[in-house]
């Protein structure tokens, strides 16, 4: 009677062959399970990547609360660029600059010595825009400003410091609402270089 190891013994070279299949296949199987692995790993870090680099860069602080109530002392930094068309005296001019300070003080609440304005006039060919955009009807007394800001803004603050400028240009100057075109750029306090470094 021939026992296991007799029967080992007299088989063929390629006796063992299953038991080595098996092993092969395990092996296999356990490196099809590592790459799936490594490959799963791999796909969540690259797209953990791929979202941070999307994602807009953060500012040093907000200025609204949910409600959009001012929170903060004000921009850490802040530039203002008014154009208009060139024919409207200095004092015009000056008239729109303190309406747009003032709102920014009493709206925004921007640092009483946080100010670097300019005033630029222009020909009505140097200034080109819609004059019926959105069905709002502009004329050549339109006044863009436009705002940098090193702080974000929620949208309600927004939409009462829009209202405020508007209102008190029309008031002082009598420039009417639709012809004030304001926009306001958010960006990180490192685009500033307010300190010599």
């Amino acid at each position: 009677m021939l026992n296991r190891q007799d029967v080992s013994d007299s088989a063929s070279p390629q006796g063992d062959c299953p038991s080595r299949q098996i092993e092969e296949e395990v092996y296999a199987m356990e490196r099809r399970s590592l790459l799936r692995v490594l490959a799963a790993t791999l796909l969540a870090w690259t797209t953990r990547r791929a979202q941070a680099l999307l994602r807009p860069p953060t500012v040093r602080s907000s200025l609204t609360d949910s409600q959009g109530v001012s929170t903060s002392s004000g921009p850490s930094a802040l530039l203002v660029r008014i154009d208009m068309v060139v024919g409207k005296s200095t004092q015009y001019q000056r008239a729109v600059g303190e309406v747009v300070r003032r709102s920014l003080l009493n709206v925004l609440k921007v640092p009483k010595h946080n100010w670097f304005e300019t005033i630029n006039v222009h020909s009505v060919d140097q200034m080109p825009f819609d004059r019926n955009y959105l069905g709002i009807h502009r004329t050549d007394d339109c006044v863009f400003i436009q705002i940098t800001l090193g702080v974000r803004i929620g949208l309600e603050l927004k939409k009462r410091f829009y209202k405020a400028v508007a209102d008190g240009l029309h008031r002082s100057i009598e420039i009417k609402r639709e012809d004030v075109f304001i926009n306001l750029v958010e960006v990180p306090e490192e685009n500033w270089s307010l300190r010599p470094t």
